[in-house]
């Protein structure tokens, strides 16, 4: 049988079992490839990966594999890694996936592939083992020849999304893992450059491939809780019952966590008792802005007053119902059409006043403009949302030149209210009340996924934000590594 590896890498501090890793390795087993997982790779030393790898090659290997999340650098110990490995078993294929276009150059590397990547994979390895056609490839070739799957070998929607675990995996009950419903996102809001959007019908996968996923992980591993990988989960009521009614007849309690729309979840308040059924207790509102002309401007035009309103209702019915395992956190974008310093403050003060005791994120508005990553609406036409260069302005020279604000793929944008270092000020302002003393915020939807944390699900939704970040679980890491080379 054929073999390979892949190694999983996380950007960004993220401290999780990054779940797109496993979804390949359970497709290409399912068409008889043997697939082993290395994760964390980002957190081994290079003897380390050096030791596994001269245990694992033998004449079956035909490649390996770096599946990429969130990472918007190259990391050096996988630079190194994959520098060793194309000299040591140059025949052996180095294949490269990520959400986005690769951008960073990589001479180790012979394939790329990005977006949803299960068939354009497979057709692929049927064009390098198995004498089938070439795969259309672009011509972006620093990384290796790529393929656009999301463009031209599409894996969405699917019946099947299907993660299936090993026992070389090494899953811990405590983890939380990702999952799926469906693929793509209904919407189009103007500052989203998510490459699914605006789908049509229903994407959702079927009812008994989820039901097996969650009872497989449950009864091999004791996994009872997961974040949502969909961009939005909440877009029809019908999905919501589907899956609910999948839980109700399950013989533990799963716990989600995911990314809803607020305005469904006013304009549809029956959508709460399903999401109960559910234990979707933990959600995360992509509200962006309590200002009304700035929601309406990107695609979110329920107004203000109502949409405050509303969170509270969907607060007092959680808490009320939701035995004290619920946790809203409130998403927020600074820098947004319309918005002004006076109108983030005003957001500040409500937060302050009827969300202590939850959560809140708030970013400065990014808007891509490179060719590696796919475009917003406004990243299209930024002049038509109000928005001007501001690359050439000494002020935001100098501040590059800091590296306070730096990145060579974002427009330096500046409109008739704010700029982008007014809106990374009011970002650093408005984030620093949730450790100010007399203040309770606690962790948000992204955070309390972390390995590191409370095992405890009760002690993990208690953390606020004025205790310190969680450490490194260098214990959970370096058992996960000595097992993963003791095999």
């Amino acid at each position: 049988m054929n073999k390979c590896l892949l190694f999983n890498v996380g950007g960004g501090g993220m401290l999780m079992r990054n779940s797109g890793a496993y979804r390949i390795a359970t497709v290409l087993r399912e068409n008889n490839w043997d697939t082993e997982v290395i994760d964390w790779v980002s957190y081994w030393s290079l003897d380390q990966l050096k030791q596994l790898c001269k245990q694992r090659i033998d004449q079956d290997v035909k490649f390996i594999g770096f599946s990429y999340l969130f990472v918007d650098e190259p990391i050096s110990i996988i630079e190194e890694f994959g520098t060793w490995f194309k000299l040591t078993f140059p025949s052996i294929k180095i294949l490269l996936g990520a959400p986005n276009k690769w951008r960073f150059p990589n001479k180790y590397v012979d394939y790329n592939i990005h977006g949803y990547g299960e068939l354009a994979l497979l057709e692929l390895l049927k064009y390098l083992f198995s004498n089938g056609t070439a795969p259309r490839f672009n011509l972006m070739t620093h990384s290796g020849k790529s393929i656009s799957a999301n463009e031209m070998y599409p894996s969405y929607p699917m019946a099947s999304l299907l993660i299936k675990y090993e026992n070389r995996d090494f899953v811990q009950s405590h983890e939380w893992l990702g999952i799926e419903f469906s693929r793509g996102c209904k919407f189009a809001c103007a500052f989203c450059n998510y490459p699914v959007i605006g789908v049509k019908g229903d994407h959702t996968r079927d009812a008994d491939d989820f039901e097996y996923h969650v009872r497989d992980a449950y009864d091999r591993f004791g996994v009872t809780n997961y974040y949502v990988a969909d961009e939005t989960f909440n877009d029809r009521t019908e999905k919501i019952t589907k899956f609910a009614d999948v839980v109700e007849r399950l013989p533990f309690d799963p716990f989600f966590t995911a990314t809803l729309r607020a305005d469904l979840l006013i304009n549809r308040p029956a959508d709460k008792e399903e999401l109960l059924r559910m234990n979707m207790l933990a959600q995360l509102y992509g509200v962006e802005s309590f200002n009304t002309p700035s929601a309406k401007s990107i695609g979110k035009g329920m107004d203000s007053t109502r949409m405050k309103a509303g969170l509270i209702d969907i607060r007092k019915y959680f808490e009320t119902h939701g035995s004290k395992r619920y946790r809203g956190t409130v998403s927020l974008i600074a820098g947004l059409p319309h918005e002004t310093v006076d109108t983030l403050r005003q957001s500040k003060q409500w937060l302050l006043d009827y969300w202590q005791g939850h959560a809140f994120n708030i970013l400065p508005l990014e808007i891509p403009i490179s060719e590696y990553d796919t475009p917003s609406k406004i990243g299209l036409d930024w002049k038509k949302y109000g928005y001007e260069d501001a690359s050439d302005d000494p002020k935001f020279i100098d501040l590059k030149q800091r590296n306070l604000i730096t990145s060579h793929r974002l427009l330096i944008w500046k409109n008739e209210h704010m700029d982008v270092g007014v809106a990374h000020d009011l970002y650093r302002e408005i984030e620093s009340i949730k450790t100010e003393e007399g203040n309770d915020f606690r962790i948000n939807n992204f955070s309390i996924v972390r390995l590191g944390l409370p095992d405890g699900l009760d002690d993990r939704l208690a953390v606020t934000e004025k205790q310190k970040p969680p450490p490194v679980p260098y214990d959970f890491l370096n058992s996960y590594i000595n097992n993963k080379l003791d095999l």
